[in-house]
C-alpha cells in the first residue's frame, strides 16, 4: 500500500514535503503493482485487497483490460468466501464500483 499511496500524492503536496524533508519518499504506481504482483504471486487469491489494488494499479496505468480482470477476481474471491470480514466486504463494493467506471 505504501508504493500506492506515495504514487498518489497530488504535485503539491510533493512540494510541501520537499520543504519539510530533505528529499520527499517517491514512488509510481508501476513500482506498487510489481509489489502487489509479488504478494499476488507468493500467496495467490489470498487477500483480496491485494486484487482489488492490482486492480487500481492497472487502472492508474490505463490498463483497463488487466484492470478489470483483477477487480472480477476480487469480486470473486469474496463471492466465493463462506463469511467474508468486512475488509473483503469493502474490497468488494469498491471493485465493482470500480469495474462500473472502466
Amino acid at each position: 500500500m505504501w508504493h500506492y499511496n506515495i504514487a498518489a500524492i497530488p504535485w503539491y503536496q510533493r512540494k510541501v514535503a520537499a520543504v519539510l524533508f530533505a528529499t520527499p519518499p517517491t514512488s509510481t504506481y508501476q513500482e506498487a503493482l510489481d509489489v502487489f504482483l509479488h504478494a499476488e504471486e507468493v500467496a495467490p487469491s489470498f487477500y483480496s485487497q491485494n486484487l482489488l489494488m492490482i486492480g487500481k494499479c492497472y487502472a492508474q496505468l490505463q490498463d483497463r483490460q488487466q484492470a478489470a480482470l483483477y477487480l472480477q477476481r476480487a469480486l470473486d474471491l469474496v463471492k466465493a468466501l463462506p463469511q467474508p470480514s468486512r475488509d473483503d466486504q469493502n474490497a468488494a463494493k469498491e471493485a465493482e464500483q470500480l469495474l462500473k467506471s472502466l
